[in-house]
Order: structure tokens, then sequence, then C-alpha cells
């Protein structure tokens, strides 16, 4: 079939995944690990970041058990969407100066002089059953029940729909352009991923446009570039026509990879989608004709320092540059032990040595690394885990510094096995778990 319109709801689709694990988990000290009994949803994933910042950390795991679908009953978890944890920290009534970085970040507490969008406060809910919603999404005849559900919920008109239902291309959900400074009236259509079908999705509209990668309007803050453009940029803001829009395929509405999500986020939390459609911030004064104020420039224009990939991505599957090695510049120094971790706690006397072996767990061969602390005798011993003896691993002089000694292992059959390490005197200085595999 063919779009009727770049924003043909018809279109969008809801993409989600689902990691899970058989329940019961067996360890043997003769068998290899083995997995049995009913598979469990461990983890999931639809909207970058709902798990990490909207979830507070009580909740993840029951979050991480449901399906999208099971969400349509389950509504617990709605009231961290309503009033998200995150928005403590952007509100100088509560948390705001504790979080520095957010200073450029504020919610609305009074826009147009008539609503409160901080936590616990009313939102749009002041309005329901008013005769101006009439029509528009927040209409009971509309979509008004799931978008305003009740008091105290203030974000269930705009974060709870972005992560749960998508937004649909229904008043008020369209640019301020064109609303004469009502922002229930109709404007200018920017997207349409609305799909009520469940829970936290990552839903995208196929029929929007592409931006080319060399347009030069192409940004990373997605959507809300959008909306800056559709409400500043003279070649869209004449009128409500609907038309595309660079960066209207961008998230949430896409999920490009040089979506800066995290700071798109940070912005939705802030407000900057409340404002897009006409709420917008406190230090705009309701019939002012100028509404770019200073807090939306702030939030508009707000960083999180990261502004680029630090690799490039390339122009085949899977995309992505390959990830930078744990051990690289990028995973920071590699830690390789220091003289003092020999010398032991104040007041007593150091441990004379410690043991290592790599790889652990081995098939055949593994490697005892020692770090002496002063010259001595040493004998690794090695006993399974009945406490049965089974073999020596070394036996000779360990010089002061580092020493390795490399170990045949093959003789002995797979299992966990424990390594002991004694001095000349039969006193046991340390012990290690080694694991043989097949």
């Amino acid at each position: 079939p063919t779009p009727t319109s770049i924003l043909d709801g018809n279109f969008v689709i809801g993409v989600w995944a689902s990691a899970s694990r058989q329940q019961v988990r067996t360890l043997s000290a003769i068998d290899d690990l083995s997995y049995s009994g009913p598979w469990i949803q461990v983890s999931r994933l639809g909207m970058p970041l709902t798990n990490e910042a909207v979830i507070p950390i009580g909740q993840k795991d029951f979050w991480n058990s449901l399906t999208p679908y099971d969400e349509i009953g389950e509504t617990t978890l709605d009231e961290f969407f309503y009033n998200p944890e995150l928005a403590l920290y952007m509100d100088d009534a509560l948390f705001g100066p504790a979080v520095p970085a957010f200073s450029a970040l504020r919610i609305q507490r009074n826009s147009l002089q008539s609503f409160d969008f901080g936590n616990g406060q009313d939102g749009l809910f002041g309005l329901k059953g008013n005769p101006a919603l009439a029509g528009t999404a927040l209409d009971d005849a509309v979509f008004g029940t799931l978008l305003l559900p009740g008091p105290g919920k203030p974000r269930s008109v705009d974060l709870w729909p972005i992560f749960h239902t998508g937004v649909p291309n229904v008043a008020p959900y369209q640019l301020a352009t064109g609303k004469g400074g009502n922002p229930l009236a109709n404007g200018k259509p920017f997207i349409n991923n609305f799909l009520p079908n469940g829970g936290d999705m990552l839903r995208l509209n196929m029929a929007v446009p592409v931006t080319p990668r060399n347009d030069p309007n192409f940004s990373s803050l997605g959507i809300v570039q959008a909306a800056v453009l559709g409400l500043t940029d003279p070649t869209y803001n004449g009128s409500t026509v609907m038309e595309f829009i660079p960066n209207m395929d961008g998230f949430p509405n896409g999920r490009r990879l040089e979506d800066d999500v995290t700071r798109i986020e940070l912005q939705a939390v802030s407000g900057v989608a409340l404002a897009a459609i006409g709420l917008w911030y406190d230090d705009y004064t309701a019939g002012d004709p100028n509404p770019v104020t200073g807090k939306l420039l702030s939030v508009l224009t707000y960083s999180t320092g990261v502004e680029s990939n630090d690799k490039t991505f390339s122009g085949s599957f899977p995309y992505v540059a390959e990830p930078s090695s744990g051990a690289g510049d990028c995973g920071g120094p590699v830690f390789v032990g220091t003289s003092e971790l020999f010398q032991g706690i104040i007041g007593m006397s150091p441990r004379p040595a410690l043991m290592k072996n790599y790889p652990n767990p081995f098939r055949d061969q593994t490697t005892f690394e020692f770090k002496v602390n002063y010259p001595m005798r040493g004998t690794v011993r090695v006993y399974d885990v009945t406490g049965q003896y089974r073999a020596t691993a070394f036996t000779g002089d360990l010089p002061q510094g580092e020493f390795t000694h490399s170990w045949n292992a093959s003789g002995l059959p797979a299992g966990m096995y424990v390594a002991n390490l004694y001095d000349s005197n039969g006193n046991l200085i340390q012990s290690a778990k080694i694991l043989k595999t097949e």
C-alpha cells in the first residue's frame, strides 16, 4: 500500500525486544553447567532509557518481567511516567539545585500563568470536562480517558504517551505554529506515531520520509530539531500545512544512529514537548508575540557535553563501529598492581606472595602468576572439591617480584579444583578456585 500522507497512521509499527533465561541453573563439580525449566523473561527494551531513567531501582525487575501488552492492564508503573523521578532534579522547588549539570533544564511550573507540570501537580487536568477540549485528543470522546486520567498526574499528556502510546496527529499535539496563542487549537503537524496497543515500545511511522545525511538541517536532536524548524524557520512556519520538515524521521519518531537520545529525553523530561505545542516556559507571558524566551533557549541549547560519536559509522551493516577495547584508552588505564598492594595492612606483616591463574576456566593448560613480596620457596598443590590431593602444579624458588609458571593439567578430568600455595614450612599462604573444562 501507498501512504496517503507523510504521517499516515496506518504505517506505524511498534518495536520491542526481550531476553529470557531458563528458570533453573545447575552448578556441578563434575559436570558442565546446565539449565532447565521454563523460560523466564529477565529484561526487555523498547524506548531507550525507559529502564535506566524512568523506572526506579525497586521496580526494575518487575518492569523487566512484563511485556508491553501486559502494561495495558498493569497500571502501577504509569505513575513513574506521570511523575518522573528525574523531574525532581529539574525543579528548583524540589531537588533542582542538587544537580548543577541540569541547571539549564527547568520544568514549566506556571505555563501561560495557568498550568503547573511539576511533580504532584495537575498539569492540564483542570481542563477536564471543559468545552475547550471538544474534538481534541484530550476529549474523553477521543483519547481523554488515557491522556487525562486524574489529578496529580501532570505528565500524562506528554511523557506518558511518548513512551506508552505514541503521539497522535490531533490537537493539541501539533506545533504551536498557527495556533494564535491557544495550545488546544490545531497547529502544524509534525508527528504521528500513535499506536495504543500496549506499553513501552519504540513506535515508528514508516510513512515519514528520510532526512538525507547531507542535508544541512540534519541534526542529532531528532524531532526536537524538527519542532524548532517548524516554529522558527520561515520555510516552514508560514502555515499549518502538513509538509516534511527535516528530522521528522528522528527520535522518538525514529531511531537513527546519530540521534542523541540521552539529550532528547532529558529535554523531554524538562518539558520541551509541552513547549513545542504552545505550553511555554514560565518566563513567557501569555499574549506576548515572541515565545522564544531565555528558559526555552536554555533547554533547546542544553548539551550533555557529548555531541558526536567517537568513531564514524559505516555505510553497510551493522553500520556501527567496532566496540572500543576495554583495555584501550576508552577503557581507562589497566591496573597492573602497585608495590603498596603487597605491603600488608599497617601494623601487620605483609603476605609473602599473591597468586592467580589465567585463563580460568581452562582446558589443558593454565598459567600461575605470582607477585612475591620477598624471596621464598613455594609449592602449589591441587585438590578436588572433596579435599582429595590430585596434583602438584608447582614447587620451587619464587624470586621477589613477578613470576609465572605454566602448568599442564591434561591428566586431570574436567571439574572444579582448589589450588593451595604453601611456603617452605607448609604454611598455607593462599587458596584459589580453578575450573578445568572439557
